[in-house]
């Protein structure tokens, strides 16, 4: 039996137009599970009396909801709740970096049979060319540019997400049988590292700051290592992330990225630029496949700015390893499902997406800043978006606070899964904040900084990283 709600009106304490604050308000008790799935939620007219208000902007709020599949609308009885808040686990999985869950139940089904009626058995049954086909393409070329990056369809290659993306670039930068050096963020994703190594590619971990890798420190290890002739023959490849790093959550200004491009030009480098996180955030900074783009592979996918259940992933490569790169993804496994796209396509044509993205920003915010409030200056940097953030420390340290986390009911990723050398003094914990409801995150926060009290010892050295921590925001736009 559905219920009024017991919901009390308010409007969220932040900048912006009266309907997006009753929208975030509401969106947040109802992830929150303030206010239960199958609650009516107050009239129109009722809630903008209340609320002193408009009662476009109720309307308004409400249409932005439903679109969301928070609430749905039921004509001549009202509008009721339908997100179903996820029950608390036996424990806080602060280790799969996914982002909030936005996407309720009830919108993936319908996008779903709405996108079963446009694909045959015929298509599914197909491989497909290597790439993907076209129209397909033209819907993950779409979903880019809704997010202010224009990419020709007709230049992309499509992938089981990116983590398979970029396994089949780094592949695809040598010749078979021939390792390249690849130079990297001197902690990063365990996914690039582990498929760089499986390459028999030799790594080389870079030193970071607050805004990512440092490419003076880049340029001076690619000309030693050239005097030296460390690497005969072999085109250096270069893996980063240049917004909301992971681990590290580190965005690179505008300046920084264009003398990162500088570099590889100067060494001639191939750039492997990880934009995964960037696609849920405002684009204030060019991304560098736009700066360089003879020279950069851009990898993206819809899964970490929508949901994990939507793992399309997108390579855009220098039109010269185009078909190395399809090549490379079709040895890895079939091409992507041709359901996930048409999904996808539902979703953007809608307007489900951008509303969702913009959702998944918010909340994290919301999330960094519970994050800023428990664990401080212990943070490396806290950036005001994204949703992991990262605590610098030396190796034993980090694995020792794993394991006591672990045993404490929180689960956090492998520390040396993110290390670029396992010698290297720099390490730390990440801790990734989409996952889990928001009572179990705070509380999960909150066995986290029990364990760095109780950890802490004036005699241990601290991490290189740890020496530059600051929870302030840097701005990228320089």
């Amino acid at each position: 039996m559905r219920v009024s709600s017991g919901w009390m009106p308010r409007l969220a304490d932040a900048a912006g137009p009266t309907s997006e604050r009753l929208v975030s308000a509401l969106a947040e008790d109802i992830l929150d599970g303030v206010v239960a799935e199958g609650e009516r939620l107050p009239a129109h007219r009722v809630l903008a009396e209340q609320l002193g208000v408009a009662l476009g902007t109720v309307t308004k709020a409400y249409a932005e909801l439903g679109l969301r599949g928070l609430v749905r609308g039921t004509h001549g009885r009202g509008t009721f709740v339908s997100y179903r808040a996820e029950p608390a686990s036996g424990s806080v999985d602060l280790a799969m970096n996914m982002p909030p869950r936005m996407l309720s139940d009830r919108v993936i089904a319908d996008a779903l049979a709405a996108s079963a009626g446009r694909v045959d058995a015929e298509v599914l049954s197909a491989c497909g060319p290597p790439g993907g086909r076209l129209e397909y393409r033209r819907t993950a070329a779409a979903w880019l540019a809704s997010t202010g990056l224009e990419i020709p369809a007709e230049e992309l290659v499509l992938a089981h997400g990116a983590q398979q993306g970029i396994a089949a670039v780094l592949m695809a930068v040598s010749p078979p049988g021939r390792p390249v050096p690849v130079y990297t963020e001197e902690v990063t994703f365990h996914g690039a590292l582990g498929y760089a190594r499986l390459a028999g590619h030799p790594v080389r971990g870079v030193p970071v700051d607050r805004q990512g890798l440092r490419p003076d420190l880049l340029d001076r290890m690619l000309a030693e290592d050239a005097r030296a002739g460390a690497h005969p023959g072999a085109r250096p490849v270069i893996y980063v992330t240049p917004t909301l790093q992971n681990p590290t959550g580190a965005t690179m200004c505008a300046s920084r990225r264009r003398e990162l491009v500088r570099v590889a030009r100067a060494h001639d480098a191939l750039l492997i630029e990880d934009d995964v996180y960037a696609v849920s955030e405002e684009r204030l900074t060019p991304a560098l496949v736009t700066l360089a783009p003879e020279r950069t592979f851009y990898v993206s996918s819809a899964s970490k700015a929508l949901s994990p259940a939507i793992r399309l992933g997108m390579v855009k490569p220098p039109c010269a390893f185009r078909p190395r790169v399809a090549d490379a993804v079709r040895a890895l496994g079939l091409p992507v499902s041709p359901l996930i796209c048409v999904l996808l396509d539902e979703l953007v044509s809608a307007g489900i997406a951008s509303t969702v993205r913009a959702s998944i920003r918010d909340e994290g915010a919301r999330r960094t800043a519970m994050a800023r409030e428990q664990l401080g200056s212990a943070l490396f940097l806290a950036p005001l978006t994204g949703y992991h953030v990262y605590l610098p420390m030396a190796p034993d340290r980090a694995r020792t606070l794993a394991a006591a986390a672990q045993d404490a009911g929180v689960l956090v990723a492998d520390p040396d899964s993110m290390m670029a050398d396992p010698r290297q003094r720099t390490s730390g914990i990440r801790l990734s904040l989409g996952a889990p409801p928001i009572s179990e995150l705070a509380r999960g926060l909150s066995i986290v900084h029990g364990l760095l009290a109780a950890s802490a010892s004036p005699a241990s050295p601290p991490s290189p990283l740890s020496q530059i921590s600051t929870v302030s925001p840097v701005s990228p736009v320089e």
